[in-house]
């Protein structure tokens, strides 16, 4: 973000888009950990006898999987449109 885009931003834009970015930075800190899971998980069950393997969550189970909800991708589709006709009527 350029200097200039964070002065003309009133304070609710600026406050979505750092939500938008630290929830990127979480999705992102998530896929290395269910990577390095899946990759453990993968590893151990080579070495078990047959018949026997381990699950994903056998392993370890995240807080994040506790909680997950139905997404609404009509509702998310309609807020990222919003958001568009917003940064597209300022140019």
């Amino acid at each position: 973000m350029s200097v200039e885009e964070f002065y003309n931003m009133i304070p609710r834009h600026f406050y979505n888009k750092l939500d938008g970015f630290f929830e990127l930075e979480q999705l992102r800190d998530r896929s290395h950990w269910e990577r390095v899971r899946w990759q453990t998980c993968y590893l151990i069950n080579i070495q078990m006898p047959r018949g026997r393997s381990l699950k994903l969550t056998d392993l370890i189970k995240f807080d994040w999987e506790n909680k997950r909800d139905k997404v609404d991708f009509d509702k998310l589709k309609n807020r990222a449109e919003y958001i568009k006709k917003l940064s597209d009527h300022g140019k």
